[in-house]
This record gives structure tokens, sequence and C-alpha cells, in this order.
């Protein structure tokens, strides 16, 4: 023991324990990243859940890597790094695609997805929003009969409306510059969805908002899955150019946004435009993709960006795309 040491230990004593410490420490988060990868694979819920956060495990993946290596803990590099290589070549497809391609002689048409937060009192942040981004189309989801009376000076100038309001979470509202024609649909379940088309400067754009149940239990996860092969279903069935938007309540590297994606047979509007992250707003460390605009592959996308915070939980999808007039 040396003398001058304030607290009575050796220090060369000390720095083997904090040795010890980070190496534990580090060999249990080698452990829970290997874990992050196998568990989203048991099809039960809360398993599932997992799946939803692979940008997040990518990112610690990594700074494991680097301590493993430091460590000199060969093991547990080798496991690391091959769970952190599964999750960034699962998400590698979101984040390095190019842009769809835009249509020759098409019609630009900018489309506003929002869910507003029911119980949020962001009025007047979302009226500045619409005026300001000026959409052609907004698509809102959990609008209840206030939130439409809100903002409905925003919304006085489009022609095209259809509206469910609701005060569980899970009303809709469509908006469109000109006239709509379509319906409320319950598709898969008795949640409301709007499946609408538009003809703007020549161009028809069919379009189904949706908001299907978050999955927070075994059962929800059964109904988003009833909800999302229906929308699918609808789509097939609908002539033209179409997209599907609304929140998801799904990542795109999750089970149920893949099977919504390969059996509608449309294509992701965020390839070429990076994570697009809108949930949860206040926190940009777990924040995940879970609004979503999904295209005809015709369908061009010129930008796709996130907006500013208006106060929801979610913050809004502004994407300008280029749809294609008929031929002949």
């Amino acid at each position: 023991m040396k003398p001058n040491d304030p607290a009575g230990v050796d220090p060369h004593v000390r720095g083997g324990w904090l040795r010890r410490l980070v190496i534990a420490a580090t060999a249990l988060a080698s452990v829970g990243l290997v874990g992050a990868c196998l568990v989203p694979l048991v099809p039960v819920w809360p398993c599932m859940l997992l799946e939803h956060f692979r940008v997040q495990y990518a990112v610690v993946g990594l700074s494991i890597v680097a301590g493993t290596a430091g460590l000199g803990m060969r093991g547990y590099f080798d496991a690391a790094a091959i769970a952190t290589l599964v999750q960034l070549i699962t998400i590698a497809p979101d984040l390095c695609g190019t842009p769809r391609p835009i249509p020759e002689g098409g019609v630009p048409i900018r489309v506003l997805v929002l869910n507003v937060h029911t119980e949020s009192t962001g009025f007047d942040r979302v009226r500045r929003l619409i005026e300001d981004v000026r959409p052609d189309v907004i698509g809102l989801v959990e609008v209840s009969r206030r939130w439409l009376d809100e903002i409905a000076p925003a919304v006085a100038g489009y022609a095209g409306r259809l509206e469910e309001p609701r005060d569980d979470n899970f009303g809709v509202a469509l908006y469109a510059r000109v006239p709509l024609a379509g319906s409320i649909e319950a598709l898969g379940g008795p949640l409301p969805s709007v499946v609408a088309g538009v003809t703007i400067d020549g161009a028809p754009l069919g379009i189904l908002l949706v908001h299907p149940l978050p999955p927070v239990s075994e059962a929800a996860v059964a109904a988003q899955r009833e909800t999302l092969d229906a929308v699918a279903e609808r789509a097939r069935r609908m002539a033209g150019p179409l997209v599907i938007l609304g929140d998801f309540n799904a990542t795109p590297w999750s089970t149920p946004f893949r099977r919504l994606l390969a059996r509608s047979g449309l294509c992701d509007s965020r390839a070429g435009f990076g994570l697009q992250a809108s949930f949860p707003a206040a926190s940009a460390i777990v924040r995940i993709p879970i609004d979503h605009v999904l295209a005809s592959c015709a369908i061009g996308v010129r930008d796709r960006r996130i907006e500013r915070d208006v106060g929801s939980d979610h913050l809004p999808v502004v994407i300008e795309l280029v749809v294609p007039r008929p031929r002949g």
C-alpha cells in the first residue's frame, strides 16, 4: 500500500478492478447485441418489437466492436462484429437506395402526411405548416372533432375532403386542392381508412390513408397484420398510379412493412432520402421511421423530407411526387 494514496488502495489494484468491470460490461453488451439479432426472429410479442430498432443496434454495435477490439476480447469482438454486420446489411437497402426516376411530362404533386396526436394542442403550428408547405394533398391521422374545427381555416381552400374524426387516436382526414372521389372504409377491421382518387392537372392518383393499431400486444399485432393485408388487397384492386400513406406503426425493416410492400407491389418513397425517422419527435436517439408514403413504382420522387416539430409526438412528412399522365 502506498502512503500517498488517499483512498488507501494501491492504484494498480483499482486499475485492475476497473479494467475487469469494463471487460464484463463490454462482454454483456456483446451478448445483448447478439440477442438483438436473434430475439426478433421469434414470431411472438413482444420479441418482434425489437426488429424496429435496427439502426440503433447498428450504431451501438459499432461502439461495442471498437471496445472489444481495444480490449483484445477476440471472441466477443467476432460476435459483436457479426451481429453489427447483420444489422447493417438489413438496413443498407433503405439507406443506400436511389430515388425513383422522374417520369417525363409528369405532374408534380406535393403531399403532407402527419399524425397530429389527438391530445396535442399544437393547432396553430399545424395551421402554419399547411400554409407554409402548401401541399396539394394532405393526409392527417389521429384527428378529433376539435382538431378538424381548429385547422379548418388552413384547409378552407381545399375542394376535396373526406373526414372521419374520432376521440380514440384513430380519426382520419384527407384533403386535396381539387375534388376527391372516394369514401371512408374499414379495411381488415373496425378502424377507418380513406380510399380515394384525385386528378390533378390531368394526372390521376389513387390514395389510401391508413392508421393501423400499434403493436402493443399480441392481439394488436394480429389486428395490424389484418389491416395491412386488407390495405394491400385494396391497393391491388385500384387502377392507375397509387399511394398508400399514413402512420403504419411499423418500420421499413419490420415484418409488417415488408409484407405490405411485397403484397401491394408498391415502392418505398424513402429510397435515396436516408432514414427519414419521424417518431418519437421528442428524441432523435430512439426516433424511428413509422410514417410512410408507398407509391406506384412509376411515380417519381423528387424530394422527401421530415418537417419541423408541430407539437405532435410525430414529425410531419412532406414528399414531392411526380405522377405520370395517362398515355394517349
